[in-house]
């Protein structure tokens, strides 16, 4: 049913990962295909930031992929950064930095604010550790800024053998 769909915030990295295929360990890579079928299917929704067409860069991703992303992209909900976004954002990175040691990310905090904000069922990433003086974003699931918000990688609830590649030991 269309109105009970679970709505999913997918952090860039999701659809970075999935036009450049990347290998990833313990299938996580089965969720984000899952996740897309099941978008296919209307039994989920992905919604994103406009940020996020920032962000995938054409000059990134292997040569050919770009009209499938562009396809993707019309099926997904892209959410656009206005006054409350940017004041969420920046009262986030704002809560962090005064913490001390590792902040987030300019992109981080607008694609964090933007999931808060819609109230999305979970956000979806990779971004585990951070990079550089960056916090990583799975590791705030549950209390982002006193925020709910569920982080985590997407979840494969019927993992699929992949036959495209031979695994080589």
């Amino acid at each position: 049913m269309p109105g009970n769909a679970s709505v999913y915030y997918w952090d860039a990295c999701l659809f970075l990962a999935w036009l450049k295929d990347e290998e990833r360990q313990n299938g996580e890579m089965d969720g984000v295909r899952e996740v897309i079928e099941r978008s296919k299917r209307r039994d989920a929704k992905i919604v994103t930031s406009t940020l996020t067409s920032i962000e995938v860069l054409s000059s990134r991703i292997p040569a050919g992929m770009k009209t499938l992303f562009d396809g993707l992209m019309k099926r997904i909900s892209r959410l656009g950064m206005d006054t409350k976004v940017a004041f969420l954002a920046h009262d986030l990175r704002d809560h962090y930095a005064l913490l001390g040691g590792k902040t987030l990310s300019t992109p981080d905090a607008i694609h964090l604010a933007t999931a808060i904000l819609y109230r999305v069922d979970e956000f979806h990433t990779f971004d585990k550790i951070g990079k550089n003086n960056s916090l990583g974003l799975i590791p705030l699931s549950g209390n982002v800024a006193g925020n709910r918000l569920m982080i985590c990688k997407p979840d494969a609830k019927r993992p699929q053998l992949d036959l495209r590649k031979p695994k080589i030991p």
